[in-house]
């Protein structure tokens, strides 16, 4: 890590993101660019960003920095006082409290219908701003209120615990009182952290059951004495020679990123014997826009001698080590296969598949249906990402990923030796671990209707915890034809796939298809699923459904051979359908299925070539490989994976192999290949995600290995990214920190994808 000899500058733009707020929910990254990318409903967690505490200003003579950027004695960091009418940046978040935030008569006014039950029923928060270790700030603000009632103030880290660096209570009438409070940030240095007014409910404290106003005025944070303020640890400084960083196979493929204009030439070094196994000048230089940066290819494919190499230049550079060998890729096939056996929810994880993360079952208990008090038995599936919802919509695309991979990789279609309980059953484990999630979505199927509930999860996220501490009562939220339609096409896939190895099981499934298909007929006009009442958690909406129809008519006909499915195909691919491999966009799934199963698909060809060809002229935009075309949303990385699925299936389907070395440099930019200079696979590579946003790997202080983190985001959508990324390229846009939730969440549909990359290039 670099150390930067500053401190961290004063106040950053203000970042407006909810406190537990599904982090896209309906607003979504794939809304950006619809083909290739969809994001995870997400949350804010934990700061672990490392902080250098080695210097610091006072220490400091030398002129390291700008004087602007020091935090210096009376720098006021904060300073609302609302006289433009205006709320000024300061938002609200509501945990069973109702209330509206309001600006009157110059002052901020939180306008309260109901308290709720817990002390941040209703908040309000502030981001925007930094506290630097060793500092010492004063923050103070004038209240009033209505009725006499308590309030906390407080200035908390803006994720995971959401513990606070300073923190206490005043009681509040209508006399304007000044609040003042001094404090010494004892802690790591935060960039991103949150102030915070909690206007809940404080039992005892006033009777605050009334509806009612509280008012706030001049909020100042200030710096009183930065004469031990301590320097800022910087992200990390990325390679100017990027490479896969696991390696790769003898035979394949090898390129390498070079971004110093002033090299002119490399050398591939055998590390073993120090020597130059390869030589050559640089040149043809181009422009990555995505990155900002100006780069040259290096093509060492002749280097197929097993060995460890790396790559150097002539300007003292280097790339991280990497392995030339075939079989480069087994143990981290079985780690991105084996994350998915560790989400498994409702059931004991074994220690000898899981480690340490192995635990007893969790969320065991029945659900209760929203708005009722019917219960069901909804136990099984896998935790969904860094949180413990449970989604149809997400794991439908899951399961259909490790299907795919069953059918598409011979290797991956034998392998029963993973390491999960069902190993040496038989059965190949990618479906063991498929059936896993599907049986979970048979029990999410309405028994008198055919539609299928949306997802199970508690009111709002849960806090970071442990799956089996976390206790809240689990609601099934509304049956949607977004979660039915994947459920149709996903179980009549199941259908196909499993009759040869469970015809019950893939009868069950078939019967369950057709009934969700009678379901989505009866309700074609229905409007995409929200979150409804005070369910906050992830919502996975999507407002336009014909690529989910489409999807489950064509696997129904590929199950069937029911020709109402083929007509309804026909029809479909004629009319506006969102073609993508994400959870939103599955039109792809659709097209490429019927191509591979039926004869007249000309049509559905033309369909799946363009898109094809369509990333083949992205991936020349891009000098690390990828086929984004530059975009770098949320879960960019599961569109680069997707990406690579995308060309494999163009090979698949017209037996071009040209499309398999651009599908490979999608599992190289992944693998290191990349700006960043990350292996985004958590484990492996030189440089690995050590502090995902997910909650398990924050509690017991580890990565759990085999996560494809979110990756390059330049819509910084996060406070914690807002402050440590602002100004970089879009391609760069990263940082390896779990507060970070739109850079550095995991899920379960990014790692699909990855498994089907790694099962195809092994």
């Amino acid at each position: 890590m670099v150390k930067m000899r500053k401190v961290l500058a004063v106040t950053m733009a203000a970042a407006m993101t909810m406190s537990m707020l599904a982090g896209c929910g309906d607003k979504k990254a794939d809304s950006t660019e619809e083909q290739t990318v969809q994001c995870s409903d997400s949350e804010t967690t934990e700061i672990t960003e490392d902080v250098s505490s080695e210097a610091n200003e006072a220490d400091t003579d030398e002129a390291d920095t700008d004087e602007s950027s020091q935090v210096v004695d009376g720098d006021v960091l904060i300073d609302l006082n609302f006289d433009d009418n205006d709320t000024d940046g300061c938002a609200t978040y509501f945990n069973g409290g109702q209330a509206e935030l309001l600006n009157e008569n110059g002052e901020l006014c939180l306008d309260v219908t109901s308290t709720g039950k817990l002390d941040y029923a209703n908040q309000i928060f502030y981001d925007g701003f930094a506290l630097n270790q060793d500092c010492v700030y004063e923050l103070s603000f004038d209240v009033h209120s209505t009725i006499e009632r308590a309030l906390q103030y407080r200035i908390q880290i803006n994720g995971g615990d959401y513990h606070a660096y300073v923190m206490d209570e005043a009681m509040v009438g209508t006399d304007t009182q000044h609040v003042s409070t001094q404090f010494t940030m004892s802690e790591e240095s935060d960039p991103a952290p949150r102030l915070c007014m909690n206007l809940g409910h404080f039992e005892g404290k006033g009777d605050d059951s009334t509806p009612h106003k509280i008012y706030f005025d001049n909020i100042k944070l200030t710096v009183v004495d930065a004469s031990k303020a301590q320097q800022v640890e910087s992200i990390p400084e990325p390679k100017i020679v990027n490479v896969n960083q696991l390696g790769y196979k003898k035979n394949a493929q090898k390129l390498a990123t070079i971004t110093n204009e002033s090299a002119k030439t490399f050398d591939v070094v055998d590390v073993a014997t120090g020597k130059s196994v390869k030589t050559g000048e640089l040149g043809d230089w181009h422009y990555d826009s995505g990155a900002d940066l100006r780069y040259t290819i290096v093509d060492f494919s002749d280097v197929n001698a097993e060995g460890t190499y790396k790559i150097t230049v002539d300007t003292g550079e280097e790339s991280y080590e990497f392995q030339v060998k075939d079989g480069i890729y087994d143990d981290i096939y079985k780690a991105s296969v084996l994350m998915l056996y560790d989400q498994r929810c409702g059931t004991a994880l074994d220690s000898a598949a899981a480690g340490d993360f192995a635990h007893e079952a969790c969320h065991t208990g029945q659900a209760i249906v929203y708005g009722s008090d019917v219960a069901k038995d909804v136990t099984g599936g896998w935790h969904d990402a860094g949180d413990y919802g449970r989604y149809v919509v997400p794991g439908a695309k899951a399961v259909q990923d490790l299907l795919l991979t069953y059918e598409d990789s011979a290797e991956a279609a034998k392998d029963d030796t993973i390491g999960i309980p069902e190993s040496g059953n038989g059965v190949p484990d990618i479906l063991d671990e498929a059936r896993y999630e599907l049986d979970w979505m048979l029990k999410m199927q309405d028994e008198n209707s055919g539609g299928v509930y949306h997802k199970v999860t508690g009111e709002v996220f849960p806090e970071t915890v442990l799956a089996v501490d976390e206790t809240a009562q689990m609601i099934l939220s509304p049956i949607s034809t977004a979660a039915t339609g994947d459920f149709a096409a996903v179980m009549a896939k199941a259908s196909v796939i499993y009759r040869d190895i469970d015809k019950d099981f893939a009868d069950t499934c078939l019967a369950a298809a057709q009934k969700a298909w009678k379901y989505l007929e009866e309700h074609e006009e229905d409007p995409g699923f929200t979150n409804v009442g005070d369910i906050v958690t992830g919502s996975y909406s999507d407002g336009r459904m014909t690529d989910e129809y489409l999807w489950a008519a064509a696997e129904l006909y590929i199950a069937t051979g029911d020709e109402s499915y083929n007509d309804y195909v026909k029809k479909a691919v004629k009319t506006s359908v969102k073609y993508g491999l994400g959870w939103a966009d599955v039109g792809y799934y659709a097209i490429y299925d019927y191509c591979m199963n039926v004869k007249d698909c000309e049509a559905e060809k033309a369909i799946l070539k363009e898109g094809a060809d369509d990333l083949v002229k992205n991936y020349g935009k891009c000098g690390f490989g990828s086929a984004t075309g530059g975009e770098y949303v949320w879960g960019s990385n599961m569109a680069v994976a997707n990406d690579g699925m995308l060309m494999l299936m163009a090979s698949n389907v017209f037996g071009d192999d040209s499309y398999v070395d651009y599908a490979a440099d999608q599992l190289n930019y992944l693998l290191g290949r990349n700006p960043v200079s990350y292996c985004y696979v958590t484990g492996y590579g030189s440089q690995t995600p050590e502090n995902p946003h997910h909650r398990p790997s924050e509690v017991l202080g580890k990565a759990m290995p085999g996560m494809l983190i979110g990756g390059a985001n330049g819509n910084l959508q996060d406070p914690y990214a807002k402050a440590v990324l602002a100004d970089m390229a879009p391609e760069k846009c990263y940082v390896d920190n779990a507060q970070s939730y739109s850079c550095n969440e995991v899920t379960i549909y990014w790692n699909s994808p990855l498994v089907y990359l790694l099962a195809a290039m092994k």
